[in-house]
């Protein structure tokens, strides 16, 4: 005769050990730490364009700004807080990719903040140093949103006709090689390939 007791608690050790595995099957994408990688990218923008507005924004002289009203160049219009961890953190390659590209007779640059007024702003950039930086006020963001931007830091690339190439939401990565590599390219059919 065999040991029936024995047997059970082998085939319950069995089933707990099934029972186990399975759970941990189940359960190892909950584990896995969230992955960071490069900013999301909205739709394909090619057939979006600018609202017809007005899209306005403050300059620093108090003179509105009317982001629909086309210019000839290409823009790289960037919003961005004070108060927003990410857009403080890329803050610093923002301004060296502002410099970097500052002489580009295509595209102009503006970040947009969309902080309160120009006090909070101009005091949070004069305590870290940041200066040269092409600026406007966007007070709480309504031109942000009618552009379609859902948080903050958001990039769009808007080409002279008004079309957004690109919308970047979340922070960009403004030293990448192959962000600077679609910068230059932007640059090249802004200024139709004269740069």
């Amino acid at each position: 005769m065999t040991d029936a007791p024995g047997r059970g608690k082998i085939v319950g050790l069995a089933l707990a050990v099934l029972a186990a595995l399975a759970v941990a099957f189940f359960a190892k994408d909950a584990l896995r730490p969230p992955e960071v990688g490069a900013p999301k990218v909205a739709e394909p923008a090619a057939t979006k364009v600018l609202p017809a507005g007005p899209l306005l924004v403050r300059g620093r002289d108090g003179a509105m700004r009317d982001l629909a009203v086309r210019t000839g160049k290409g823009l790289i219009l960037h919003f961005w807080a004070t108060w927003c961890a990410p857009c403080r953190e890329e803050m610093p390659a923002l301004v060296k990719f502002v410099s970097d590209t500052k002489g580009d007779p295509g595209v102009e640059f503006l970040a947009v903040s969309v902080d309160e007024d120009w006090k909070t702003a101009e005091a949070w950039l004069k305590e870290r140093g940041i200066q040269g930086l092409p600026l406007a006020l966007d007070p709480q963001g309504p031109t942000s949103r009618l552009l379609g931007a859902t948080g903050y830091p958001e990039t769009f690339f808007v080409t002279p006709s008004g079309a957004i190439l690109e919308h970047v939401i979340g922070p960009a990565d403004w030293n990448d090689a192959k962000f600077r590599e679609f910068a230059a390219a932007f640059s090249r059919a802004s200024s139709g390939g004269k740069t």
